[in-house]
């Protein structure tokens, strides 16, 4: 009797792989069981890399809308300083036309004093 039979030491074929070998099924209907629960596993497979890819997807939207709101609020900033910056343009541009209309009017009155003056001038020389 072989050495492997009487359960002494050595094993003659190394085991193929860590699960338990299920035997083929003899009947139509183990193997169709089995062919089954291939699929099963197959399918299982499947939904947890499903589920993994969906846990990532969640994870990358997660983020993605972290710095949509972020970049929104700092839009919402933007647009509320240039709004400010435009409506104290607009007040400067007020307050320049306005002295440009006092300047002109001063500078009227001094050539009209000008011309005043000049006109006394030359009524003394005569």
């Amino acid at each position: 009797m072989p050495s492997w039979r009487r359960g002494g030491g050595g094993n003659p074929e190394p085991e193929r792989s860590q699960q338990p070998r299920r035997p083929r099924p003899r009947t139509r209907r183990g193997r169709l069981l089995a062919d089954l629960r291939a699929r099963l596993d197959e399918a299982l497979a499947r939904l947890d890399a499903h589920e993994k890819m969906t846990a990532e997807l969640a994870r990358t939207l997660a983020s993605h809308q972290s710095g949509h709101s972020d970049l929104e609020r700092r839009l919402a900033a933007l647009e509320s300083s240039y709004q400010t910056a435009l409506d104290e343009l607009r007040a400067d541009r007020e307050r320049h036309h306005r002295l440009l209309t006092r300047l002109q009017a001063s500078v009227e009155r001094h050539q009209r004093a000008v011309s005043a003056l000049e006109h006394t001038l030359a009524a003394d020389d005569q």
